[in-house]
C-alpha cells in the first residue's frame, strides 16, 4: 500500500527517487475504494493446492479482494472431485458478461505439447482475447505465461535440455518498476518446467519489457508496455513442499529425476527443504494487487472495457500534433503545475498548450480571475489589497517551480493599470497571462502572447479570419509553445477578453489553427459523466460521444464543454478529448463527428435535464397542423421576449414549454392573449415541470431504448406528463413532476447501467 503524506513534504522527492510510492493528500482525496474483483483461471491438476496457494498470497494484503474461480469447459478435471468443481468453479459462459479488476492464469502440465495440441487451447484463446476488454490486469504464471506470450505476441516456447527444477537466484533487470518495489537486489524463486522463452524473442517486441531474470533459470518476469499483461515464468506461489512432492512423485515413478537445485539442504532429499522465496512471493502479489490493479483500475468496474479508448484513438488517427488546454483547477497551485508538466512531457505530440488562470485550491478558495474582476471593478485601496493577495499566491508558485519570471515586475504593471477603465480587460486577463509565462518557463516551451495572435474587430467581435491567418503563421515558427487563454487584442492593441470560459474558446482556436489531430481539454473530471453526480452516485464516464450529442446534452444543462467554446474544432472536425489532470491514466471522453468506429457497451450517451419549467398545453381541433394558429400561439410568447424551450404537438394539441422564471407575474396575461389570438377549447398550465433528456445516437434505430426509459419510470410509478423524440432522433425528452426529477434520473440511469 502507498504512504499518504502532506502535499509539500520534503520527503516526497527523496522517496520517489528511491522508487517508494508516495500518495499526496490531493491524490488520496480523489480515490474511491471498493473490493477488488479477481478471477483465477486454474489450469493446474492439483486445483485445491493451487487455490490455497494463490488465495494465501492474495489475502496477505489490506486490500479487500473478492475471488472467483474459473475452469475450462473443454477439459474435465481428473484430479479434483466433480462436487468440488461444481461447488466452487464457473465456466466461461457463466462469467463472460462480467468485468474483473485482475485475473490470474495459472500454469499447466502440458508444456511438451504444441499450444494448438492442448485440448482446451481454443477456449483459452477466447478467454485471453476476452480479457483484453473485461480485465484490467492479467497475471500469467509459468505455462500460462508462455501461452499468453504466444497468443498475444507470437513468441514461441522452446524445450529445455532437461527439466528446470529448483529454487534459483534472480536479479532485477529493471529496478524502477512497480512490480518489484521493495525487493532486494537478489531474491529466490522456485521453477518447475520443461520449456522456456528466449530473451532475444522478447526483446524483439517493443510492447514488452523484461523486468527480472536469472542466470540459471532465464527470464522470470515480463510486462506489457501498458502494464495490463504480466508474465511470470516461475512459481513464487509454491508451498514449501510443492517441489518436494513433484520430485518424490517422479522418483517413485522410476523417472530418476534430478534433485531440485538449491532446495534440500546439501541436496539431501531426506531433509526438510529450506524456504527462501516466501517473503518475495508475498511482496510480488501485494505489488501487483496494489500498483497494477487497485491504483489504476476504474472505480466503476464496467468501464474497464473503455481502457482501450487510447488504443482506439491511435487506431483511428495518425497523431502528430496535440493541442492541450489546462483548466483552472489543473493549474491552481505548485503541485498542479507539476502534474501538468508531467502530462505534457509524457507525450511529445503535446506541442501547443493553452492555459486558464489559477482556479480554486479548495471549496473555500477563490478563483484568481474572480479576484482580478473584483479588483478591476473596485479600484482604490481594496483593489490593491486584492492584487497583493494574488501576487503572494503567484510568488508561492514561482518559488515552488523555480520558474524564471519577475512576478514583482509583472504586478507593478498590473497595479499601474488600476483605475483606468480602458485597461479593465488587461487586468482581468493577467491570470491566464501569468500562468502561461510560468508554465512556459518551467517546461522550456516558447511563450506566445495571445494579444499578438487572437484578434477582435472594432465592434469587439472575434475576428476569425485575421486570427486564423496570423496564428497559423506564428505557430509554424514555434515547435512547442504555451499560449494564455481567455483574451486577445482589439485593432488599437488594447486587451479584449472573451466571455467567461473563454480559455476553452482559445484552446479550440489554437487547435484549429495548428491543424491538431486531437484537442485535449484537461479538467478535474475524467470525461463527460453519464448523469449528474449530484443525483447519481459515481456515474459512469462516457467513452465516446458525437458533436451532436454534445450539443443536445449542453442544451439541456449538462456540465460539458459548451458548443460555442469548441465550435472552431467542430468546424474542422478535430476530435476533442476531455481528460482529468488528477487522473491522467483515465482515457476520459472522446468527442467526434462520427462514433461508428468506436466500441462501447453503453446504449445511451447521457441523461441531463432541468427543473422549473411550465407547459402551456392547448387543445383545439387541427391546432397542431394549422400553421396560422401555431404562429399566433408562438407570437404571444415572442412579443414578451420569452424563450420557448420546446414545442410538442399532436393533430389537435400544442404544448409550449417555457421556463418558470420568465413568466412570473404575467401568466394570466399570457392566457388572456392566447385566448384572444387562438381561442382554443382549453389551455392547461402544467407547472413545476422537469424536462429530462435521454441522449444517444442509437435512439432512432433501437426501439428498445425508449421501452427501457418508459419501463424504468413505470417501475418507480413516476407519471410522465410530456414525451417527445427530437427531430435528429438522438434525443428523447420526458416531462415529469419536478418533485420526481431526481428519482426519474436515477431510475433511467440504473436501467441503462444494470448488468
Amino acid at each position: 500500500m502507498p504512504i499518504k503524506v502532506p502535499n509539500n513534504l520534503p520527503a516526497i522527492e527523496t522517496l520517489t527517487a528511491e522508487n517508494v510510492f508516495v500518495m499526496t493528500d490531493t491524490r488520496a482525496m480523489t480515490q474511491d475504494i471498493r473490493p477488488l474483483q479477481i478471477l483465477i483461471l486454474n489450469l493446474m491438476p492439483t486445483k485445491i493446492d493451487t487455490e490455497t496457494q494463490l488465495t494465501r498470497l492474495l489475502g496477505n494484503t489490506p486490500l479487500q479482494v473478492e475471488l472467483e474461480l474459473l475452469q475450462t469447459s473443454t477439459h474435465k478435471a481428473s484430479n479434483t472431485s466433480e462436487e468440488h468443481m461444481i461447488a466452487f468453479y464457473k465456466t466461461f459462459d457463466q462469467i463472460k458478461h462480467k468485468f474483473y479488476d485482475g485475473m490470474i492464469i495459472t500454469g499447466a502440465p502440458v508444456e511438451l505439447l504444441d499450444f494448438e495440441e492442448v485440448e482446451y487451447w481454443d477456449e483459452l484463446c477466447e478467454i485471453m482475447e476476452w480479457s483484453k476488454r473485461h480485465v484490467h490486469s492479467t497475471f500469467h504464471i509459468c505455462w500460462g505465461a508462455q501461452a499468453g506470450l504466444y497468443y498475444h505476441y507470437g513468441i514461441q516456447k522452446h524445450q529445455l535440455p532437461k527439466k528446470l527444477s529448483g529454487v534459483y537466484k534472480h536479479r532485477l533487470d529493471y529496478k524502477k518498476g512497480m512490480l518489484f518495489r521493495g525487493f532486494d537486489d537478489e531474491f529466490y524463486v522456485p521453477h518447475s518446467r520443461h520449456t522456456t522463452v528466449y530473451r532475444e524473442d522478447v526483446e524483439a517486441v517493443p510492447e514488452l519489457k523484461i523486468i527480472s531474470s536469472s542466470e540459471e533459470a532465464g527470464i522470470y518476469a515480463i510486462k506489457s508496455k501498458n502494464d495490463r499483461q504480466i508474465f511470470i515464468m516461475g512459481h513464487s506461489e509454491y508451498d514449501a513442499d510443492t517441489l518436494k512432492k513433484e520430485y518424490l512423485r517422479d522418483k517413485n515413478a522410476g523417472l530418476a529425476p534430478e534433485v531440485p537445485c538449491n532446495y534440500f539442504p546439501e541436496d539431501d532429499d531426506t531433509r526438510e527443504p529450506v524456504v527462501k522465496w516466501r517473503s518475495c512471493a508475498n511482496l510480488l502479489y501485494s505489488n501487483w494487487l496494489n500498483y497494477f490493479v487497485y491504483q489504476t483500475t476504474q472505480y466503476d468496474i464496467t468501464q474497464i472495457h473503455d481502457e482501450t479508448l487510447e488504443a482506439m484513438i491511435h487506431d483511428n488517427f495518425n497523431i502528430n500534433v496535440k493541442v492541450s488546454k489546462f483548466g483552472g483547477t489543473s493549474l491552481a497551485g505548485t503541485e498542479q503545475f507539476k502534474k501538468c508538466a508531467e502530462i505534457i512531457r509524457s507525450e511529445p505530440e503535446r506541442r501547443y498548450i493553452v492555459v486558464s488562470a489559477p482556479g480554486k485550491r479548495s471549496e473555500k478558495d477563490e478563483k484568481v480571475t474572480d479576484l482580478l474582476i473584483l479588483a478591476a471593478e473596485t479600484g482604490g485601496k481594496e483593489a490593491e489589497e486584492i492584487l497583493t493577495k494574488i501576487q503572494s499566491r503567484y510568488k508561492v508558485i514561482v518559488r515552488g517551480l523555480k520558474a524564471d519570471i519577475d512576478i514583482d515586475g509583472e504586478f507593478a504593471e498590473i497595479f499601474s493599470a488600476l483605475g483606468d477603465p480602458a485597461k479593465k480587460d488587461f487586468i482581468i486577463s493577467r491570470g491566464e497571462y501569468l500562468n502561461a509565462k510560468i508554465l512556459s518557463s518551467y517546461i522550456g516551451f516558447d511563450f506566445i502572447d495571445a494579444r499578438a495572435v487572437i484578434f477582435f474587430d472594432e465592434k469587439g467581435d472575434y475576428d476569425e479570419e485575421k486570427t486564423r491567418s496570423v496564428l497559423g503563421r506564428v505557430l509554424e515558427k514555434h515547435e512547442r509553445a504555451v499560449i494564455p487563454g481567455f483574451y486577445g487584442s482589439l485593432p488599437d492593441g488594447r486587451i479584449k477578453t472573451f466571455s467567461r470560459g473563454g480559455s476553452d474558446i482559445t484552446g479550440a482556436i489554437v487547435a484549429a489553427a495548428a491543424g491538431a489531430d486531437i484537442y485535449e481539454n484537461w479538467t478535474d473530471v475524467s470525461g463527460f459523466l453519464m448523469a449528474d453526480p449530484r443525483i447519481v452516485d459515481h456515474p459512469l464516464s462516457v467513452p465516446v460521444i458525437t458533436y451532436k450529442e454534445l450539443r443536445e446534452l449542453s442544451h439541456m444543462g449538462a456540465r460539458v464543454l459548451h458548443e460555442d467554446a469548441v465550435f472552431p474544432v467542430i468546424k474542422v472536425e478535430i476530435p476533442i478529448n476531455i481528460r482529468n489532470t488528477n487522473r491522467p491514466e483515465d482515457n476520459g471522453t472522446l468527442i467526434v463527428k462520427n462514433a461508428d468506429y468506436y466500441q462501447t457497451n453503453l446504449s445511451i450517451s447521457g441523461i441531463s435535464g432541468k427543473t422549473g419549467y411550465v407547459a402551456f398545453a392547448a387543445e383545439k381541433t387541427g391546432i397542431g397542423e394549422d400553421l396560422q394558429m401555431r404562429s399566433d400561439f408562438l407570437d404571444v410568447f415572442a412579443k414578451k421576449g420569452i424563450t420557448v424551450k420546446n414545442i410538442l404537438s399532436g393533430m389537435d394539441s400544442l404544448n409550449i414549454i417555457v421556463h418558470q422564471s420568465e413568466i412570473e407575474d404575467i401568466e394570466e396575461e399570457l392566457l388572456s392573449q392566447i385566448g384572444e389570438k387562438v381561442a382554443p377549447v382549453e389551455v392547461e398550465v402544467i407547472r413545476n415541470l422537469a424536462i429530462i433528456a435521454v441522449v444517444g445516437r442509437d435512439l432512432g434505430t433501437s426501439p428498445a431504448i425508449a421501452v427501457k426509459v418508459l419501463g424504468a419510470l413505470a417501475n418507480r410509478k413516476i407519471n410522465i406528463k410530456l414525451i417527445d423524440h427530437g427531430s435528429d432522433k438522438i434525443n428523447m425528452s420526458i416531462g415529469v413532476d419536478g418533485e420526481d426529477y431526481a428519482s426519474a434520473v436515477q431510475a433511467i440511469y440504473a436501467e441503462f447501467t444494470r448488468k
